[in-house]
């Protein structure tokens, strides 16, 4: 079994989840852990497996992050224009042989390297002209950043202007470990400008606290003063952005909320001292049915395995 150790920290992602259902909280965080494992218990793996699983739109913008981060890393230093032109078509064919992996069920022996498909892993009736759609969704969204000014003037930075590309990084509040992840984040001009992709139907000023995280990242690793401070989301899909900054009131504001976030994530824990969760009894089903639609945990929620 890992010898790692399932560490709480918190982030907006987590936060979200632990809004939206209690049920598929303790499953993500807690009962899938160490699931990669393969002498973990079959019930861990399973949960493991399902909490890989993605719907097609989620499928969809996966890989247009990919394909900017594919350019941000390789194109931008490409001077024939090669790899810029190469990102579509690699990523579309990339959906292609996963998209025949999931359906085959190549993921349930190797669900840390085989994708897997929620539409699948739950015999969805889905047309091949919405299939289609979701692969279209990527394809513009590679198309609309190659066209964007953020492709434009980011490829013209030196290295040394990235601090960044998707990243995995965290910073400590008052002993809590603070996950975040900017899609990228570079200096320039004297500012830090963090920058987050997205490819879902919601209107990028909805995102701000989001970003406000990235913020307080920024200003723990790379900036002395919020004013030092840009945060942009844009949309490829709908080639709609929005531009966020941040007060010293603003980022306080924020750190009390992930204060708040933490304590009530930690309050159903059988033990919060070490992260220990128990059996579950204490994470309800969320009393509402939509956010059931796209669970990847049907399969083993009490709700509605029967």
């Amino acid at each position: 079994m890992s010898t790692r150790v399932n560490e709480f920290s918190w982030s907006h992602a987590r936060h979200e989840t632990f809004q939206t259902c209690l049920k598929r909280y303790y499953f993500s965080y807690y009962a899938a852990w160490g699931g990669w494992q393969e002498d973990a218990p079959a019930r861990t793996r399973e949960l493991y497996r399902l909490k890989r699983l993605s719907t097609r739109q989620q499928w969809a913008g996966h890989h247009a992050h990919q394909a900017i981060e594919y350019l941000l890393k390789g194109a931008r230093r490409d001077p024939t224009g090669a790899m810029s032109a190469a990102a579509e078509p690699r990523e579309i064919e990339l959906m292609r042989v996963e998209f025949r992996a999931s359906r085959a069920g190549a993921n349930r022996a190797d669900p840390v390297r085989v994708a897997g498909l929620f539409e699948h892993e739950y015999n969805l009736d889905v047309p091949a002209a919405e299939w289609k759609a979701t692969v279209d969704r990527a394809a513009t969204a590679i198309r609309n950043f190659l066209a964007s000014d953020h492709w434009t003037n980011l490829r013209a930075l030196p290295d040394e202007a990235f601090l960044a590309v998707e990243r995995r990084a965290h910073f400590v509040l008052d002993g809590l470990k603070v996950s975040a992840v900017p899609d990228c984040a570079i200096r320039h001009n004297g500012k830090v400008t963090l920058y987050d992709w997205k490819t879902g139907t919601t209107a990028p000023a909805e995102h701000r606290m989001q970003m406000g995280v990235y913020a307080l990242l920024a200003l723990d690793q790379w900036a002395t003063a919020p004013e030092e401070i840009e945060a942009v989301v844009f949309n490829p899909v709908l080639d709609r952005k929005e531009t966020f900054t941040f007060s010293a009131d603003d980022l306080e504001s924020l750190r009390e909320f992930v204060r708040d976030s933490a304590d009530e994530m930690l309050f159903p824990l059988e033990d919060p001292q070490a992260n220990i969760a128990g059996d579950g009894a204490s994470f309800d089903c969320t009393e509402h049915e939509e956010p059931c639609k796209t669970c990847p945990f049907l399969r083993a929620c009490p709700r509605w395995s029967a």
